[in-house]
């Protein structure tokens, strides 16, 4: 009986069969995760988008800071998945990963036209435990990996030449701008086009400018379509979203590690989330503004915005040339280490103390670094240049971008597909050498790969330890209730760093779901002191003395949450509620009216306006507002009114000021 002949059809088959089966493991893994299902930082930023785009806060994707595809496919999945929203959304990502396992094999049996190279290649890419673990995550990356594939796969065919050859040079400048709308990054793959066509069309120049012409103007195509469709949005019509400026800046100061974009002070915002990054952009711009004597505008320019943040970055590599040099080289290095370095969870982490599949999976970075530039050689030596300067201006162009701004494992991500496509070749090129007893080569094309896999593993950054991701974890067995593994993991994370203010603040919301109040506020104290001006703070170390019967403290560090950040609406509520209790209608009335204009709705500020409407004598307004809040939660509603319906004498809150009146007409002190 013959073996079926390997072609590349059935190896493609084989290896989406077994992304599938990988994926759907990880999937039902990740479901039992504590982070399932709860967006984390800029997780956060991307799961509000979305929701925003299904009619929740339209602040998150106005102002067009990011590109809005991703949160546009997100939205999608939401729409489809129903009760089951992350769910579908992830399914969707891991759908995408298969596919790009898909792509990465016919790159490869295009690249090197053997079925056995697709199968290397895709099998590097599909036992790669970091791309499995970020179609996990709410994040960009995994869709703009696979668009990046796809592009790679579009320019392969492209400079592969015949009479059709105009079709796939437009659909990669296509590509181009579509991947631009994920992560603007990838407008710069455009420059590689010039290069690509002289080398495909080297012997008829007019062909390669027609060619060339015809993809930028897809690019160009796609950018105005996308600008002219996202303006009813963002508010405005813009080619380019306006985070470049401000990330260049924090990526390349003076100070910078290359790998986080760390602002050069905290920032505080309201109650919807929103990036820290943009908050931090727009007011230093309003500053500069104010300081150069300008009325700063109530909306800003994002433009304008860009454009300060750009100079600011010229002037700090002025500064020193040789740090920023010396920066540069620190991110190449970091771009060729071994380690994934985090920018919001770690994979290290996810790996170790989460996913027995990641941690099994046996492809990681260093393997493709150092199976690549094998490939490289072996593309060279069998004639294959134009297709290896696609592969390599695509994948030199994306490094180039990481390296301009930060590196960190999810930024080098796009990477992985184009080095598994280059080392499969690296792989056979071995092969083909111990099949044929070609020891020299042999020997001499281990002995590189050993000394590239060495500088890869020994280009570590220094280790970030594990604090945050305790931290990020007890966030989220918080929000699933989980109050005594949520100690446990903030406990780990200050054992390692006692001085994050936020894993304070953390221990303190746990103390307090616990009951254990007066430790709370102890804790919230502590996160005061490393984090002094941050209303959330202050507003929940109020919340804790108010249920410890010490209400005038409370109420002061209320004012003070108001002082801070008067666009943070929780403190607004939880005074008025003490001045109602007090007697203070007027006072709570403006206060109650201002939570509502921040659009700010809770079962607290819904029991707020009742017991308003009750003071003024609209008992039927009474009913009406706790109606529905009665029907989804009975339980809820009484506990609040007997919390808040306690009367409370205007001297407890207002001190020697009630005895002579002046503080109780009502207005704001």
């Amino acid at each position: 009986m013959t073996r079926p002949r390997m072609t590349t059809s059935r190896v493609v088959l084989w290896l989406a069969l077994v992304a599938s089966v990988l994926r759907l493991a990880y999937l039902t893994e990740h479901a039992g995760s504590a982070f399932f299902a709860v967006p984390i930082l800029d997780e956060a930023y991307y799961d509000g988008a979305a929701r925003a785009f299904l009619g929740g806060d339209p602040q998150l994707i106005a102002g067009g800071f990011r590109p809005l595809l991703y949160p546009l496919f997100l939205a999608l999945c939401y729409r489809l998945g129903g009760a089951f929203d992350v769910l579908v959304a992830l399914a969707a990502q891991h759908a995408l990963g298969v596919l790009t396992v898909v792509l990465v094999a016919l790159m490869a049996a295009r690249l090197w036209r053997r079925p056995a190279a697709a199968a290397v290649a895709g099998g590097l890419y599909a036992l790669a435990g970091p791309p499995l673990y970020f179609e996990g995550e709410l994040l960009i990356v995994t869709l703009f990996t696979f668009l990046v594939a796809l592009n790679a796969y579009l320019v392969l065919r492209a400079v592969g030449g015949g009479a059709l050859a105009w079709r796939w040079w437009l659909g990669a400048g296509l590509l181009t701008g579509v991947a631009a709308q994920a992560r603007a990054n990838a407008l710069i793959f455009a420059a590689a086009y010039p290069l690509l066509g002289a080398v495909a069309e080297r012997r008829r120049p007019r062909r390669a400018a027609a060619l060339v012409a015809l993809a930028l103007a897809g690019v160009l195509a796609v950018q105005l379509a996308a600008a002219a469709l996202a303006a009813p949005l963002t508010g405005r019509f813009q080619l380019l979203p306006s985070a470049g400026g401000v990330n260049l800046y924090l990526g390349n100061k003076r100070g910078a590690d290359g790998m986080i974009p760390r602002q050069d002070r905290p920032v505080t915002y309201g109650e919807a989330y929103r990036d820290s990054v943009e908050v931090f952009a727009e007011e230093d711009y309003r500053a500069a503004l104010a300081a150069a004597g300008i009325t700063p505008p109530a909306t800003v320019d994002p433009a304008a915005v860009s454009r300060y943040w750009l100079g600011r970055t010229w002037a700090e590599i002025r500064a020193d040339p040789g740090a920023w040099l010396a920066l540069l080289g620190r991110k190449v290095g970091y771009l060729a280490s071994a380690v994934e370095i985090p920018n919001n969870k770690s994979f290290g982490f996810v790996a170790a103390h989460e996913s027995r599949l990641l941690r099994l999976l046996p492809v990681r970075w260093w393997l493709l670094f150092a199976l690549a530039p094998l490939g490289a050689v072996a593309a060279w030596q069998a004639g294959r240049r134009p297709q290896l300067w696609a592969l390599t201006a695509i994948a030199g162009l994306h490094a180039a971008g990481v390296v301009a701004f930060f590196v960190n494992s999810r930024y080098r991500l796009p990477l992985w597909p184009l080095l598994a496509v280059l080392a499969a070749g690296g792989v056979t090129w071995l092969a083909a050498a111990l099949r044929r007893r070609r020891w020299r080569q042999l020997l001499v094309g281990l002995a590189a790969a050993a000394v590239v896999a060495a500088s890869s593993l020994l280009l570590a950054p220094p280790p970030a330890g594990w604090a945050r991701d305790y931290y990020f974890r007890s966030l989220a067995n918080l929000t699933k209730g989980r109050l005594e593994a949520a100690l446990a993991d903030v406990e780990a994370s200050l054992a390692l760093d006692s001085t994050d203010g936020a894993a304070f603040l953390q221990l303190g919301n746990v103390l307090r779901a616990r009951g254990d109040l007066e430790a709370a506020v102890a804790a919230y104290r502590a996160a005061a002191a490393r984090l002094p001006g941050e209303p959330r703070i202050e507003n929940n170390l109020g919340v804790a003395l108010e249920e410890l019967g010490r209400t005038a403290e409370a109420y002061r560090h209320y004012l003070r949450a108001i002082d801070v950040e008067p666009s943070y609406a929780p403190p607004w509520v939880n005074a008025a509620l003490l001045e109602l209790r007090a007697g203070l209608t007027a006072r709570a009335e403006d206060r109650i009216a201002r939570a509502e204009s921040l659009g700010f709705e809770s079962p607290s500020s819904i029991v707020a306006r009742a017991l308003l409407a009750r003071a003024r004598g609209d008992e039927a307004g009474f009913e009406a507002l706790l109606a529905p809040l009665r029907e989804n939660d009975e339980e809820t509603v009484a506990r609040l009114l007997e919390e808040h319906g306690r009367p409370l004498a205007p001297a407890v809150l207002l001190g020697e000021d009630a005895a002579g009146g002046s503080a109780t007409d009502g207005r704001e002190r």
